[in-house]
This record gives structure tokens, C-alpha cells and sequence, in this order.
């Protein structure tokens, strides 16, 4: 079977992300940055205040236990020429979908990548989205069962109110346990569930929040690799970016008339818009009682019940700069204030949303990152690979409609002339079994009433060997129908990419700590393609 599935509309992609992957089309007006060469020597004429992003760094990996490789990489930072690869997430439950490890591995691939090409250091950093307030986003998480049905795991307590979640703690200690039960209750015991089942239980705790959770989490899953992991919640980030947010609001009435124009523009070029915004967003947040969108009203400003003048909401940035941050078109702004971004890595949303953003970095007198996509793959176990072989079930099939799959694999796997061919046998049997006892009773009449027993008697039987096919075959088609559907629910479940749901405990428990060195060797980072990953191969 192939492992490689082309990018396509099928697949559920834009078409400006696959003009984008093609290099074809209008798109690559809206992505300036070709060269990350060019890239790196336009940052190395930025002044970064480096000492200041190194000691946050050290700070928060320290707190996530980051392994010495990792706190090397952040050394790393101080040189001139060091520069950054980003990719992030939201700091969900568990680690959240595979996808999230998946991110995370590429960047250290491309990272290294990147340093032998570029001939300076370049340091993967995992943008962790602190500031997100979408609790019903990051509190749930989903794992096959041993009985391969899809179980989704949730810690159900919200916030009393919409906070960013680097300040929603898992207080909930019952919730807590619920979710982490929930968890091993799927999963059951293994080899390897010990260890892990010890790992998340030191992470999420009641005193953590999902941030520190997730950063410990990933960070003992990735020690290896010198992955960096940076939240922008942390109070002395948001102090460094104080100038920018300041900025953000000076600079509003540019700012909301670029992205206007070139949110017109891709219309115009047949693409849609990704993130829409109201004409009156200043694209900050602000944190008082709760976070809320900072809008512009007359001569002034509003969040939430706070109505602020221009004087008002400058001081309180000066003031309070942790209760401020970004939205989704100022975080990559902000993220390149902070860093030398010489690249990110995103998925097909992520490039959509960022042909929006491009001319900001002009205005804020910032270097444009070069964008590439991150890989996207499907783990494929081996009981899996072997039905797909066994009935000619491809990959693309299970992304349509799977009822058509099945039924498919029912007709091919059951003569469809069966019940005429036993037609055709009783009508035949009771052809040739009347020419004989006709004969018979020619010579004895007396045997007639032993010949109609004898026909009874036949008839029941090709009639029993009849049902018994059928029952087998159903139940067989029974059995076959429960597979595919379990292969469905493993390969692409809720109707989408396996990495946007299934969480890596799943394969963790299943194929242990080694596994994820494993995804590291078999993905490409550089490949545009979906991949399948199959683990026919993998030795536990």
C-alpha cells in the first residue's frame, strides 16, 4: 500500500493551502518570505533582547523539567546568530491529539535541518497558547479502547469565568481523578501503562494548571530531543511586549486598514478568509475578571464592562501588561517581537490564516518568518494494515463515505449467485428424485409412502445447509462490518485525520516510551504529502 496520500480538496483542504504546498496560483503573494537564508541575515540586523527571553525560557523549562539538552538549545539563544523555528498549540488535556507530537518531532527535525543549512544554530521552540480562554478546547482528549471504540476523556470543571488558560488550574481534584480514570479505564494495563499512568499523574495535578501540566508532560516525552517550549502567559514575557501592545493600539487605524485590504485581496484571488474580525478589534485582549476582546468605541475603548480612553487602556498596559495579549493576528507579531523567527510551521488552517497577516510584520518593522507546513501523518497498526489488505480498503476510501466500504466488502466477500444456484439444486434434486421414484414405484407401489418421507427428508436438509450459509454469512458479514468500522473509528475518527483526535497515550500504552523515537525516524518533515505511518515494522 502507498504511504503517501496527495493533498487535496478531498481531504478536506483550502485552496489556498494547496496553491500554497503547489507554489502555483495567487497564493505566494500572500507568503513573501521564499528563502530562510534571507530570512536569517534580515534578523541579524534586529537588536533582540535576548538575556532577557533566555532567563524566561530557563525559567519555564526549568519548571517543566526540561532535560539538559533542552536547557543547552536555550543557552544556544545568546549567540547573534541563533534563530528560531516555531510551531504551538493549545495546552490540552493529556497532551492532546497526535498532532501536537507530531508538531513538536518536525521541529526538531527541521531544526537540525536548518542549522546545517543555515551554518548558525537554530533552536525548535513549541509556542505553547497560554492566553487561549476556549476551556471546551483544550479539557478533552480521546483514545481507542481496548475494544477500539472511540472514548473521549474530559476534565469538566470550567473556570467561573473566560480565563486565559495558563491561569485555569485543575483544582478539581475529583474531576481530575474522573478524567484520569476515564483514561486507564480505556486503556487498561499493559507493559507500558505503569510508567505512563505514574508520568501523568506527576503532571496534572491539582496544583497545576494546563499549561505547567502540559509542559511537564511533553517535556518528559521529548527529553530527548532539546525540544523548548515557551508559554506567553509567563508576567515577565508580557512585560518585554508591553511596547508592542502599546504599538498594537497606536498603530489601530493602520493596522485594521491592512488587514482589510488584504483580506479584500484574497477574496478577489477566489480564496476564503480564515479568521474574520470586526472592523472596530484593536487585536488585544485584555484579563479583568475575566478575558475579553478590546474593541474601539468612538474616541475610546470597551472590554467587557471596562470602557476605557485612549490615555487609560496606555496606562494600564504600562500598569499591567500581564493582563494583556494578543489575538490571533497579533500573536505571530508578537512571537517575532520576542524571538528571531527564521520559520514556522503550521498546519492547513495556520497557513490560511497567516496569508492575512503578512504585511503586519511591515508595520511593526518586523522580518516576515518563512512558512512551511508541518507534516501530517496516520499511524497504521499492523491488525489495521492487515484488514485493509485483506479487503483492498485504501486510505482515501475511509475518508468518504465508509457505509459504501462496507457495503462493497460484503458483496465481494459473499457470491451474489449463491441463492440462485441453490434454487437451481432443489429444482433439480426434486426433478431427478420424482424421475426415480416413478421407476420405483413402478416396480414396488407399496414404497410410495417411504418415497415422500425420503423427499421430506431431503428437502430439510438442503434447506438446513441453506440457513446454515446464510447465518454464517451474516455472521461473518457481522464480524467483517464491526472491523471496518473499528478500523474507521482507528484511522479516521470523527470524520477527521486520526492526528486531530486520538491522543498519544493510546499508542503509548500499546507500544511503549520507544514508539516516539520511532515517529522521530519514519516522518519527513519536509513532506507536503499525508503520510502513513504503518507499524507492521515496529519492534516493542
Amino acid at each position: 500500500m502507498s504511504n503517501l496520500i496527495a493533498p487535496s480538496k478531498a481531504l478536506g483542504y483550502s485552496s489556498i493551502f494547496l496553491d500554497f504546498l503547489s507554489g502555483s496560483g495567487v497564493a505566494k503573494d500572500f507568503y513573501p518570505a521564499t528563502d530562510p537564508a534571507d530570512v536569517a541575515r534580515r534578523l541579524d540586523a534586529v537588536a533582540y533582547r535576548r538575556d532577557h527571553i533566555v532567563a524566561i525560557l530557563e525559567k519555564q523549562n526549568s519548571l517543566y523539567g526540561a532535560s539538559d539538552k533542552t536547557l543547552a538549545n536555550i543557552e544556544k539563544l545568546k549567540d547573534p546568530l541563533a534563530v528560531c523555528l516555531f510551531a504551538g498549540q493549545q495546552a490540552i488535556l493529556f497532551g492532546g491529539p497526535m498532532l501536537i507530537m507530531y508538531k513538536a518531532l518536525s521541529l526538531v527535525k527541521a531544526a537540525h535541518a536548518y542549522t546545517e543549512k543555515l551554518g548558525r544554530p537554530v533552536i525548535p521552540v513549541f509556542w505553547i497558547a497560554a492566553d487561549d480562554h476556549d476551556f471546551e478546547e483544550v479539557n478533552h482528549t480521546y483514545v481507542l479502547s481496548r475494544s477500539s471504540e472511540l472514548t473521549k476523556i474530559c476534565y469538566e470543571t470550567p473556570p467561573t469565568v473566560e480565563l486565559p488558560i495558563s491561569e485555569v488550574r485543575l483544582s478539581d481534584s475529583t474531576g481530575l481523578d474522573k478524567a484520569r480514570n476515564t483514561l486507564q479505564a480505556a486503556l487498561g494495563q499493559t507493559d507500558f501503562t505503569s510508567d505512563l499512568y505514574a508520568l501523568i499523574e506527576r503532571c496534572y495535578t491539582p496544583e497545576d494548571t494546563f499549561v505547567t501540566a502540559f509542559g511537564k508532560f511533553m517535556a518528559a516525552l521529548t527529553a530527548d530531543l532539546g525540544l523548548v517550549f515557551f508559554s506567553p502567559g509567563d508576567p515577565d514575557a508580557k512585560r518585554l511586549a508591553a511596547p508592542l501592545f502599546k504599538d498594537i493600539v497606536s498603530r489601530g487605524h493602520d493596522l485594521q486598514q491592512m488587514l482589510s485590504e488584504t483580506n479584500l485581496k484574497i477574496r478577489d484571488s477566489g480564496y476564503h478568509i480564515q479568521v474574520e474580525k470586526a472592523e472596530d478589534a484593536t487585536h488585544l485582549f485584555y484579563n479583568l475578571d475575566g478575558r475579553s476582546p478590546v474593541h474601539r468605541q468612538g474616541d475610546g475603548y470597551v472590554a467587557g464592562e471596562a470602557r476605557l480612553s485612549r490615555d487609560d487602556l496606555m496606562a494600564r498596559i504600562d500598569e499591567h501588561p500581564e493582563r494583556f495579549s494578543p489575538d490571533v493576528m497579533t500573536r505571530p507579531v508578537m512571537q517575532s517581537y520576542l524571538f528571531p523567527v527564521v520559520s514556522q510551521k503550521g498546519g492547513a488552517a495556520e497557513i490560511a490564516y497567516l496569508a492575512q497577516v503578512h504585511r503586519i510584520f511591515d508595520l511593526f518593522g518586523l522580518v516576515t518568518p518563512y512558512y512551511r507546513s508541518r507534516p501530517t501523518m496516520t499511524v497504521i497498526e499492523k491488525r489495521f494494515e492487515r484488514l485493509m489488505t485483506e479487503h483492498a480498503i485504501t486510505f482515501e476510501q475511509l475518508t468518504g463515505d465508509i457505509e459504501q466500504v462496507i457495503n462493497r466488502v460484503l458483496t465481494e466477500s459473499f457470491p451474489d449467485d449463491i441463492e440462485d444456484r441453490f434454487g437451481e439444486f432443489r429444482a433439480e434434486l426434486t426433478d431427478h428424485f420424482a424421475r426415480l421414484t416413478t421407476r420405483a414405484l413402478e416396480f414396488d407401489p407399496s414404497l410410495s409412502d417411504l418415497a415422500e418421507k425420503t423427499k421430506g427428508k431431503i428437502d430439510f436438509v438442503v434447506k438446513a445447509l441453506e440457513n446454515k450459509v446464510f447465518s454464517s454469512h451474516k455472521k461473518k458479514s457481522s464480524e467483517t462490518r464491526e472491523r471496518i468500522y473499528r478500523l474507521h473509528a482507528a484511522l479516521y475518527p470523527n470524520r477527521n485525520f486520526q492526528e486531530r483526535s486520538l491522543n498519544i497515550s493510546y499508542f503509548l500504552s500499546k507500544y511503549g516510551p520507544g514508539f516516539i523515537p520511532y515517529l522521530f525516524e519514519a516522518m519527513d518533515c519536509r513532506e507536503k504529502a499525508h503520510q502513513l505511518i504503518y507499524l507492521s515494522e515496529y519492534e516493542v
